[in-house]
């Protein structure tokens, strides 16, 4: 990213604040990985998920666009699909936000 991103203050960010300080945004990265999976595979707060995920999503395209090798379109398919997951919600009959909303009478955006 610190060579490829499509926005100078991206590499700038990446090389002067999260390279030196990697002890804490790794595994804080693979949390946030793991927590986005964990929402959209259970259908539990998809809405917030999908909107998280497409945020890292965005974050990579932006970062990664130039670099060779890399599929840039690939990133941008990631945004579309997640967004999707935004407007329209999945895990309505068989998700763990169709329990929640029933229980507690929750508004759309749990699901």
């Amino acid at each position: 990213m610190v060579d490829h991103a499509s926005i100078p203050l991206q590499a700038q960010l990446v090389q002067d604040i999260v390279l030196p300080n990697i002890v804490l945004f790794g595994p804080l990265v693979y949390a946030v990985e793991v927590l986005i999976a964990v929402s959209l595979m259970l259908g539990s707060l998809t809405r917030i998920g999908a909107g998280l995920g497409s945020l890292m999503a965005l974050n990579l395209w932006l970062g990664l666009y130039s670099a060779p090798g890399e599929w840039p379109w690939t990133y941008g398919f990631l945004v579309i699909i997640q967004m999707l997951f935004v407007l329209d919600p999945p895990g309505r009959s068989l998700g763990a936000d169709v329990v929640l909303r029933q229980r507690q009478h929750l508004p759309a955006l749990f699901g």
